[in-house]
C-alpha cells in the first residue's frame, strides 16, 4: 500500500504532500483501498497520480462509481454522450484538466468535431439565458409556466406535422431587426418568451438565430434529445432553476425518460467532482495530462465493468 503512495514530485504544486497510512484506520478499510488501487493498476498499467494524493476514504467509492457509471457502456446513456456531458460541464467550470481528459475519452468514443462543437455550444447558451435570466430575476412561477405552454405548442405542431419536422432551411434564418424576430420567435414557441423581451432588443436577433439554429434544429449532429440532456446536465451543476425547469421539459418532449435525465445529471455531478479535486489538490497540467493519456489508453471500458 505504502509504495502506492509514492507519487511523483512534479504531479502538484509545492506544499502539497502526499497522503501516508494511518494506523487508526481500520484493516478492512485498507484492504478496500488496496482492492480499487489492484483494479485501477489492471485498468490502466499504473496508478494514475492524482490518485496518490486522495484521501484514502474516498478511493474505493470514487472509482466504483467511476468504473460502474461514467466508464460502463451499459447504461441508460451511451458512453460517447456521457463524454459529450462531461466536455460540456468542463467547459463552462471551467477546467482544463476535466475537459482535456473528457475531449480525448469521446474521440475515442465516436464523437465527430461537429458533435463536440454542438456540446459545447448547448453549454455556452444555457450559461447564457442562465445568467440572462438570474441577472433578470424572473419570477420562477411565471417562467415555468410559460415554458410548459411552450412545450405544450411545439407538441402539438410536432403531432400536426406528423413528426415530420420542417426542413433544414427554416432554422437557418438570419433575422435583421428585433419587431422581424418577435414574429419567427412567437411563430415557432406560440408565444414570446419574457426571457427574451429582458434581452436588449439590439441582441435578440442574433440570440435568437443561435437558439433557434442549435438547439431547436432537428437536422444537428446531435439528436435533440441529447441536446436537452447536456442542457440539463449543464443547467444542474451551475445551479440553475429556471434552466433545469426548461431542460427537463424539453428532454422530455424530445422523449428522454427519467432515468436517462438523473443519469445524466449525475455524470454532470461526477465531473464537477473531480474538477474539485483536481484544483483543490493544485494538480500539475502537464502530469495530468499524461495520466490521462496512460489512462485512456490502456483502458477498455467494457472489460471495466465485465
Amino acid at each position: 500500500m505504502t509504495t502506492d503512495r509514492q507519487p511523483d514530485k512534479q504531479s502538484v504544486s509545492k506544499g502539497v504532500k502526499p497522503l501516508g497510512p494511518s494506523s487508526q484506520r481500520p484493516p478492512s478499510k485498507w484492504e478496500a483501498v488496496d482492492e480499487a488501487f489492484a483494479e485501477m493498476r489492471q485498468a490502466f498499467g499504473a496508478i494514475p497520480e492524482f490518485a496518490k494524493y486522495m484521501t484514502d476514504e474516498s478511493i474505493p467509492g470514487i472509482w466504483a462509481e467511476v468504473k460502474n457509471l461514467s466508464f460502463n457502456p451499459n447504461t441508460a446513456l451511451e458512453l460517447k454522450l456521457k463524454n459529450l456531458i462531461g466536455i460540456s460541464v468542463a467547459a463552462q467550470i471551467p477546467c482544463e484538466m476535466l475537459g482535456y481528459f473528457e475531449y480525448t475519452r469521446s474521440v475515442n468514443s465516436g464523437a465527430t468535431p461537429q458533435e463536440q462543437a454542438e456540446a459545447c455550444a448547448m453549454a455556452a447558451m444555457t450559461r447564457h439565458w442562465s445568467t440572462v435570466l438570474n441577472g433578470s430575476q424572473m419570477e420562477k412561477d411565471a417562467f415555468k409556466k410559460e415554458a410548459e405552454q411552450i412545450m405544450s405548442y411545439v407538441k402539438q405542431m410536432m403531432d400536426k406535422s406528423g413528426g415530420k419536422p420542417p426542413a433544414a432551411e427554416a432554422f437557418m434564418v438570419k433575422f435583421s431587426n428585433a419587431a422581424e424576430t418577435y414574429k419567427d420567435i412567437e411563430k415557432t414557441l406560440g408565444l414570446i418568451p419574457k426571457f427574451f423581451l429582458l434581452f436588449p432588443e439590439e441582441g435578440i436577433a442574433g440570440a435568437w438565430s443561435e437558439f433557434k439554429a442549435v438547439q431547436l434544429n432537428p437536422h444537428t449532429s446531435l439528436t435533440g434529445k441529447q441536446k436537452e440532456l447536456i442542457g440539463i446536465a449543464v443547467a444542474a451543476q451551475i445551479p440553475c432553476d429556471y434552466c433545469i425547469t426548461f431542460h427537463r421539459l424539453a428532454a422530455k418532449l424530445n422523449g428522454a425518460t427519467d432515468r436517462e435525465i438523473q443519469e445524466a445529471i449525475s455524470i454532470a455531478a461526477l465531473g464537477r467532482h473531480w474538477s474539485a479535486l483536481f484544483h483543490g489538490m493544485q494538480l500539475n497540467l502537464a502530469t495530468f495530462k499524461k495520466d490521462a493519456d496512460m489512462m485512456l489508453k490502456k483502458s477498455d471500458e467494457k472489460r471495466l465493468t465485465s
